[in-house]
């Protein structure tokens, strides 16, 4: 089984959560689509995590890139560039060096899919309006693909034969059996920042040879994030949206 995690942005407490949930399952791969840093208020211990996860496949996010300083950060609100600077000057330089060796998506993982940060198409683009959606599902090969990117958990289904596409909201804990005459954009959520307006941590699971995925929410200590970010210093509103999922 593997374990699909995106959009973790520091938060170690969420982190934690989903590590304790990984130590009681058979885990094959553990696999990342990127933003590991910015906002939170811990990215050298969630790169200490991270780094110790075997085997990994991972992609790179946008705040990665820019916490990096491989990329300006003028696209960004003030909470999030205020977050990338304090990261940036804080992280150790092999944390700095493995955040800015991350490879660019899309990635395939084995032969079974592929997974990119944001759009196949474009790793900062958001995958939001179906025309965009519809477009996407050309820059990946094979039947699957996970992103993150947006926070919002779900599943792009395309039936190529009937031409239709479809949003398909999934139940966390039921598994979700795909199509062989169907291909899949899915969205994991995020493990650091939920914005679906629940704030409990959310990531997937997968089965390769069932080819079924599986969603996930989990209650995490949400206060200690948020104390965490406060004493940093940094923007309010990155430790006030948590609890609200936002």
């Amino acid at each position: 089984m593997d374990l699909i995690l995106s959009d973790l942005h520091s938060n170690l407490h969420a982190l934690r959560a989903v590590l304790r949930f990984a130590r009681r399952r058979a885990i094959h791969r553990f696999v990342l689509l990127g933003d590991l840093v910015g906002y939170g208020a811990n990215p050298n211990q969630m790169l200490d995590k991270v780094r110790e996860l075997r085997p990994r496949f991972m992609v790179r996010g946008n705040h990665d890139k820019v916490c990096a300083g491989l990329e300006p950060d003028g696209t960004f609100s003030l909470p999030a560039r205020q977050a990338a600077d304090w990261t940036r000057e804080r992280l150790r330089q092999d944390n700095w060096r493995f955040l800015a060796e991350l490879p660019v998506g899309p990635l395939w993982v084995g032969e079974d899919y592929q997974i990119s940060h944001g759009s196949p198409m474009d790793e900062d683009a958001y995958l939001l309006h179906m025309r965009e959606i519809s477009q996407a599902f050309d820059a990946f090969e094979g039947q699957l693909c996970f992103f993150g990117h947006t926070h919002l958990p779900g599943c792009f289904e395309l039936d190529e034969s009937a031409g239709q596409l479809n949003w398909i909201c999934l139940e966390p804990g039921e598994w979700f059996q795909l199509q062989p005459h169907c291909r899949y954009l899915v969205n994991p959520g995020s493990v650091g920042q939920p914005r679906d307006r629940d704030p409990r941590v959310s990531f997937m699971t997968f089965d390769p040879k069932r080819r079924c995925i599986r969603l996930h929410r989990l209650e995490y200590d949400i206060k200690g994030a948020a104390k965490a970010i406060l004493a940093a210093g940094l923007h309010h509103n990155l430790a006030d949206r948590l609890s609200q999922g936002i």
